[in-house]
């Protein structure tokens, strides 16, 4: 089979052993690479109850089938663990140099174990591993840190993937950065990786990827490419990138307003939405084999920030430090995304919790006494960034602050829980359900918890033309959109090529078959996904997650939107369980949301492992 090396490098940084992990075709046909590769890994490799910051946990590196080709979107790479946040499934997603330097260099992935006794760092080249001394670059921000590690290979084709303090101090939510602005950061894989005391990984190879077809892999882009000139989407997101989104959500009535209080903020309409954050783009950037150029390069064009370049701001970053925190400066959400890929924290998590300790202030919850002089009100830019920094050097109340918006709440009391805005632990991304019942649900049935990665609803119900305010056909539309990207994100491949130009799953086949040399059908792909999802349903059961975790928080359930186009609209418990049992029996899961036996006989997992 093409396209595959065959082989993960196991590394215990406890005794600093290394061996190989062979994957055999008939597994890589079943679960692909990625997400789908990573569930099967996770549940047989760790152990039940394995605490997350343990060195017991694992931290897994995956690539896919089509990465190191020239498909677009292809140069993924998903980082698979328990998570510290939510202590239930993680799979967060990045892009960057590493993911082809580890098929170039032999590898599908790498799974890390132990704990080492030093600040280390992990060096792969071809099939040669070393565990090596971090001293100089513990301590530093992932951007030195990556700067210094590229010097010291002294070839500029390494990969490398790094955390900065926030992951070195275990911030609960510390993402891993990769390509300085690249970052897995949802759930705390950063954490973890600091845990383990390894601060980077930096990966070379010699060999080309061997494909099955590569003339046929250029062909299918060809095509692509023709079909993506004519797409007024294409378009549109390759000149406005990812912020275009603010203009959905505003429009939607779902953009996260002031803690998700409200779905609309006309003060973002020319600043920070995509014409505010179009007047500041110096470049446009795309991944590399991506004709897709959807980054943005922007720079602060005024204030104290002037100069401050970043590739980005995202659309979530955005809502979570503009419109959810009311700031309406540019260059503010521009030096809060620098401040966060520096430190290494994920922005979404961050600009909630943050969100969430301003609102506590409003409400008289807490005060600058008991925040050690840290006074968090809605608009204030420089206690913002203030309190990034606390966050990811967990000083002061940014101790609690680091934990997550659920532990912040427990620890603060006074019904703060109603409005900490998560599922399992992990904060809400730039969407208020109330607006869209469907992203409600694939909120609350996410095994990680509150994800946009999982799906995407508003191209359904606020794009789309699905009534957003019902709980009618919501449980068979989000089983759908989650097969969908289940086979993106276990293919290896980015979504956004796929919405923009768009790409069909038929598409895609044609690609794994130009890639591998062997066909796929959309029956295959479809049960791919039911299994992996499955498996994943069946570690977080094994982990102690049941129904009642697959919930919302009070303000979605019980609060009505006070403005936009779904004023009067909240999501209600009746319309959540109703969509949960119909997403549960499109899935073959029981009514407690356990995989039936029949599920498990159709998917062959009732006794498989990974040696079959």
């Amino acid at each position: 089979m093409k396209g595959i090396c065959g082989r993960l490098v196991d590394v215990d940084l406890t005794s600093g052993r290394t061996k190989e992990i062979v994957i055999s075709a008939a597994m890589a046909r079943k679960y692909l690479g990625g997400r789908g590769l990573g569930a099967r890994l996770l549940f047989d490799l760790l152990p039940p109850k394995t605490g997350p910051l343990s060195p017991e946990n694992i931290l897994i590196f995956l690539t896919g089938p089509l990465t190191g080709s020239m498909v677009p979107g292809s140069s993924k790479f998903v980082v698979v663990t328990k998570s510290p946040l939510t202590h239930g499934w993680c799979d967060s997603y990045s892009s960057g140099r590493i993911s082809i330097e580890l098929k170039k260099a032999g590898y599908d992935g790498i799974v890390i174990r132990g704990k080492s006794n030093f600040p280390c760092y992990l060096k792969i080249v071809d099939r040669g591993v070393e565990i090596r001394e971090a001293d100089g670059i513990w301590g530093k921000d992932s951007f030195a840190a990556e700067k210094t590690l590229k010097e010291l290979d002294g070839n500029g084709s390494a990969g490398v993937s790094s955390i900065g303090p926030a992951g070195e101090n275990l911030c609960s939510y510390a993402c891993i950065n990769s390509d300085y602005y690249r970052q897995a950061a949802r759930c705390g894989v950063g954490a973890v990786m600091g845990s383990k005391r390894l601060k980077a990984i930096v990966v070379r190879g010699s060999k080309n990827v061997e494909f099955h077809d590569h003339k046929r892999i250029i062909e299918l882009n060809r095509e692509s490419y023709q079909r993506a000139k004519v797409s007024q989407v294409f378009q549109a997101r390759s000149k406005y990138g990812t912020p275009l989104t603010l203009n959905f959500t505003h429009k939607g009535g779902i953009l996260p307003t002031k803690n998700f209080q409200y779905g609309t903020w006309e003060k973002a309409l020319g600043k920070i939405d995509s014409v505010g954050v179009y007047k500041s783009v110096k470049s446009h950037k795309a991944c590399q084999s991506c004709f897709v150029h959807c980054s943005l390069i922007t720079e602060a064009a005024d204030g104290k920030y002037k100069g401050t370049t970043v590739e980005g701001p995202e659309y979530e970053t955005i809502g979570m430090f503009g419109s959810n925190l009311l700031i309406d400066s540019l260059p503010t959400i521009i030096q809060a995304n620098v401040l966060c890929d520096k430190l290494g924290l994920d922005t979404i998590s961050a600009g909630n919790v943050i969100g969430f300790v301003m609102e506590c202030f409003e409400k008289g919850l807490l005060t600058g006494k008991q925040t050690e002089g840290l006074e968090l009100n809605f608009g204030d830019d420089e206690a913002c960034l203030a309190a990034i920094e606390r966050i990811a050097y967990r000083k002061g109340f940014g101790e609690i602050m680091s934990q997550g918006v659920r532990a912040a709440a427990r620890q603060i009391g006074g019904g703060s829980d109603s409005f900490a805005m998560q599922v399992k632990g992990l904060e809400f991304p730039a969407y208020d359900p109330r607006g869209a019942f469907g992203s409600g649900l694939s909120f609350a049935v996410s095994p990680r918890g509150a994800c946009h990665r999982r799906a995407w609803p508003p191209a359904k119900e606020i794009l789309g033309g699905v009534p957003p305010y019902t709980a009618e056909g919501k449980g068979a539309m989000i089983r759908d959109l989650y097969a969908e990207n289940c086979i993106f994100h276990s293919l290896l491949v980015c979504d956004m090529p796929a919405k923009f130009i768009p790409l069909t799953l038929n598409d895609y086949a044609n690609y794994y078959q130009a890639a591998t040399g062997e066909a796929i059908s959309q029956d295959d792909f479809l049960a791919m996904d039911g299994r992996t999802e499955t498996l994943i349903r069946m570690f977080n059961n094994r982990e102690g997650f049941t129904r009642v975790d697959d919930t919302l928080p009070q303000r979605t359930l019980r609060e009505p939107l006070p403005d936009g186009p779904g004023k009067g609209q909240c999501v209600g418990e009746e319309n959540l369980n109703r969509m949960i049992d119909d997403f549960y029996a499109c899935q073959g899961w029981d009514a407690a949301g356990v995989p039936t036996e029949a599920t498990l006989q159709k998917y062959g997992l009732a006794n498989e492992t990974l040696n079959g």
